[in-house]
């Protein structure tokens, strides 16, 4: 009773705040210059020596050609004349992925509690791709677990997304056994809402794979996660994993800030089990886009 309670709770509070979501941004370019200035705004004339650039603000800028080092889309947003800056890892929660897809010629690199540092990056429109590594300090290389995970978004309404992938874990000759195995995690996930708040859930089968052989569980996994942009630089971000047979249900939450190119995670792992308010592991995770 008490899971289903902190499950409506969480589910209905993420919901609101992903129903207030921000609305889609104008075309809105970023341009940097060689100076090291970044200007944001519309284009309203532009030829082969000049732009001109009309910024939230309303003030107007003409950029020398000459002086520019890069050009990009901006995909985020202009709230009461304050730049809300697109999240860098808005394909995943913290541990848990979502439906929106990295996008085109995009990458970032991850580090997740320290120990899962990770490169993601985009294979056209549709496709994301993840590989890294479990790592912690004085484990031999041979020994280091490696990741690798892939996801489809198939569905790209405005509002809702849906994705299907696998993440797939190599854990090599553990314990001296001179055997390795695989394990990972099905999924098809589905997400409503826009990309400053959404939810997302998950549903998939974990597996063990050993000498050829795939074993799959007989029951899913039901994964809830969700993103609630509170300001420009910061977010609410929680998930929670209903595992089979399991008699507690991991809680993750977390405050995430966010800069130009990066975004933080802090918060904790909390159970239904447990007693008292510290979390059982502290959460940390930083995200760098890298381009």
């Amino acid at each position: 009773m008490k899971q289903l309670i902190f499950l409506i709770f969480f589910l209905s509070g993420v919901i609101i705040c992903a129903a207030d979501g921000q609305a889609d941004p104008g075309k809105l370019v970023e341009i940097v210059t060689s100076d090291g200035v970044e200007y944001l705004g519309v284009i309203i004339s532009e030829n082969d020596t000049t732009i001109t650039l009309k910024a939230p603000s309303g003030i107007e800028v003409t950029i020398p050609v000459t002086a520019i080092v890069s050009r990009s889309d901006f995909d985020g947003d202009v709230k009461e004349g304050k730049i809300w800056r697109p999240d860098p890892n808005k394909s995943m929660y913290l541990f848990a992925p979502s439906a929106f897809p990295i996008d085109s010629g995009r990458a970032y690199c991850r580090d997740f509690c320290l120990v899962f540092p990770s490169y993601n990056f985009a294979v056209g429109d549709v496709i994301s791709l993840q590989v890294g590594a479990f790592w912690s300090p004085g484990m031999p290389l041979e020994n280091i677990p490696l990741v690798a995970s892939g996801k489809y978004s198939f569905v790209n309404f405005k509002k809702i997304k849906m994705a299907a992938g696998i993440m797939y874990v190599t854990i090599p000759e553990l314990f001296d056994e001179g055997e390795s195995f695989g394990t990972g995690f099905t999924f098809v996930t589905g997400t409503v809402g826009d990309r400053f708040s959404h939810l997302s859930g998950s549903l998939g089968l974990g597996f063990v794979q050993s000498e050829g052989d795939w074993k799959f569980m007989e029951r899913p996994i039901l994964v809830v996660a969700g993103n609630s942009r509170t300001t420009n630089t910061t977010a609410l971000v929680g998930e929670l994993w209903l595992i089979p047979e399991a008699d507690f249900v991991p809680i993750m939450l977390s405050v995430r800030f966010f800069g130009r190119k990066i975004a933080v995670d802090l918060g904790g792992l909390w159970s239904t089990n447990m007693e008292g308010l510290l979390p059982l592991i502290p959460l940390i995770n930083f995200t760098y886009q890298a381009k």
